[in-house]
């Protein structure tokens, strides 16, 4: 009798060992698991800012501004403004003289 004590005593030990170490790993791929999630929300408001971000820089308004304010840049006066169409088939690229 004892040895059948014995064998169910080290059998329970290893499945208590067995459900201790499964918890400690479930809990070790949780806080794995967080630190995933808190990268991703990371990442994720850096990406709306980025968008953001590209959108108000992008606008022609913006841009205009900047030249005018960084660059001196002015829009052209209309009545001075010509409009060249040159149809490409017309010029070939010997006849083009640089003076």
């Amino acid at each position: 009798m004892t040895r059948l004590n014995l064998i169910l005593l080290i059998a329970l030990v290893g499945c208590a060992l067995s459900v201790v170490t499964s918890q400690h790993r479930a809990r070790k791929f949780f806080m794995e698991l967080q630190t995933a999630q808190d990268a991703e929300r990371k990442l994720d408001q850096e990406w709306r800012e980025l968008q953001i971000e590209s959108q108000t820089v992008g606008t022609g308004k913006r841009i205009e501004q900047k030249a005018q304010r960084d660059l001196g840049m002015t829009q052209p006066d209309p009545k001075k403004t010509v409009i060249l169409v040159v149809d490409s088939t017309v010029i070939a690229p010997a006849a083009i003289v640089k003076p």
